[in-house]
């Protein structure tokens, strides 16, 4: 393979186009129609929002059926928030794809579920994708975003027949064009770049010398401009766009402009140097936010600031750019539930403490995040006790104490009784760790059709003394 000029590179840059990378896009997948009321099995849609309602009789038969702790998911609640997404970005002037981002949950099941939405897949590890392959998604529906970006793992990646993948680093580049050599496999590749701009969030994701991505207008190596030159010089990559993620749990959306406006600059700059590059995709990552309690964003207002910025730059730039959403959160998290009961309590000087037979090894963003669940209790009690109530787990840890959010109610909570915690479908399943030699609970779906469905058995201790190295003995 010969090696161009930088000058035959600018003007010849390998233009990137939904015909071009067969991009295999049904986009008749991407507008599914919502269940309607039929299809609820009693469950209610109020407007255009629907949120899992799951009675209390229901609860305490799932409990006394599968036993506490017990991970509940609603079927329904993960595929309307997959259109709630879509519908967000309706007035896009181009074509709109949602992403499930894996980490948030990678059960089986619920991939499964999301695979039938016709989505894409952000994915950012090889276990990952074994997951995804085995669970029915195709890997021409795949965003492989490395952290690493390691030659192996991009060897393996292609070989499984993924075609788009993101890069955020020189020696990423590098290593991703030496598993092409050996590969012999020709993918379109995605610029990940750090607006850098200032975000307000409760996890953030863009800041100057940040892990995620590289710099848009340096002359560093690691920076947008060599790694497009490099790409530009390259006979086996073709440039299919830009991607970034400004953080987790956003509470200002005015930052989706600001990066719009910076990536605006950066592809006119393009356009002058490269006069035939083409931007087919700008994907915005995740940080939609859940409401755990308190006001955050709407899907729809973060849809807007985006689409307008958006569908302005495409008319200065003459683009025709697909637009992907990534989520994660957003998707699986209000989707979830987790049944504890309550094993013992102590009153002392006004105060409650309530133990539960769970702990933040089932939550563990209660520990490290602080985050605070949308809590209640079953059967719920109607008559206050004038005590302040602390609601605590099973472990010997100072911080195994649950956060109850603004929306929680923990009159009643007394022996016997059942601790629900809302909002727990994201993160919290695949944070599962064995502390105290604790076993994974089992995980039930709720159908559309109202039946319930074993999704993960309970493991057993066994089982973990086994994984543990008990067989090795």
């Amino acid at each position: 393979m010969t090696k161009k000029t930088a000058e035959e590179g600018k003007e010849s840059l390998k233009i990137s186009n939904e015909s071009d990378i067969a991009l295999h896009i049904n986009k008749s997948q991407d507008i599914l129609p919502y269940y309607t009321k039929s299809q609820e099995v009693g469950e209610k849609i109020s407007g255009q929002e629907y949120n899992a309602e799951i009675s209390e009789d229901e609860f305490i038969l799932l409990a006394k059926e599968f036993g506490t702790p017990l991970f509940i998911i609603d079927e329904l609640t993960v595929r309307h928030k997959v259109q709630k997404l879509k519908k967000s970005y309706n007035n896009f002037n181009g074509p709109v794809r949602i992403a499930y981002s894996m980490k948030a949950n990678f059960n089986p099941s619920i991939l499964k579920t999301l695979v039938s939405e016709g989505i894409l897949f952000d994915l950012t590890s090889v276990g990952e994708l074994f997951f995804y392959i085995r669970s029915g998604g195709l890997c021409n529906d795949v965003i492989y975003t490395s952290i690493t970006e390691e030659e192996e793992e991009y060897v393996e990646v292609l070989r499984n027949g993924v075609n788009r993948i993101v890069i955020s680093s020189n020696n990423g580049l590098t290593n991703l064009m030496n598993a092409v050599r050996t590969t012999q496999k020709s993918p379109i590749v995605l610029i990940r770049i750090d607006p850098e701009v200032g975000v307000k969030a409760g996890i953030r994701a863009s800041y100057r010398n940040g892990k995620f991505g590289v710099p848009m207008n340096t002359e560093e190596s690691d920076s947008a401009m060599n790694l497009i030159r490099r790409i530009s010089l390259s006979p086996e990559l073709v440039i299919y766009g830009f991607h970034f993620h400004l953080g987790s749990q956003i509470t200002d959306p005015s930052c989706f402009y600001h990066a719009l406006e910076k990536l605006e600059s950066l592809i006119l700059q393009l356009k002058s140097d490269y006069p035939t590059l083409r931007i087919s995709a700008i994907d915005i990552g995740g940080a939609t936010p859940v409401n755990y309690g308190s006001r955050v964003p709407l899907p729809e207002e973060i849809g807007n600031i985006v689409v307008d910025k958006l569908n302005a730059i495409m008319k200065n730039t003459g683009e025709q750019s697909i637009l992907i959403v990534e989520s994660g959160r957003y998707i699986t998290s209000e989707c979830g539930f987790m049944i504890s009961r309550v094993v013992n309590t102590k009153i002392n000087d006004g105060h409650k403490t309530v133990f539960v037979d769970a702990g933040y090894h089932l939550l563990l963003d209660s520990a490290l995040l602080r985050q605070e669940y949308p809590i209640q209790v079953v059967p719920k009690s109607l008559t206050p006790e004038g005590l302040k109530i602390n609601l605590t787990g099973r472990l010997c840890d100072t911080f195994d104490v649950f956060q109850a959010s603004p929306k929680s109610d923990l009159t009643g909570a007394e022996v016997g009784k059942y601790i629900i915690f809302s909002n727990v479908g994201a993160y919290s399943l695949v944070f599962n760790m064995p502390f105290h030699c604790q076993t994974k609970p089992p995980i039930v779906m709720r159908r559309i059709n109202g039946e319930h469905q074993l999704i993960r058995k309970s493991e057993t201790v066994e089982e973990l003394f086994h994984e543990e190295g008990g067989a090795l003995l």
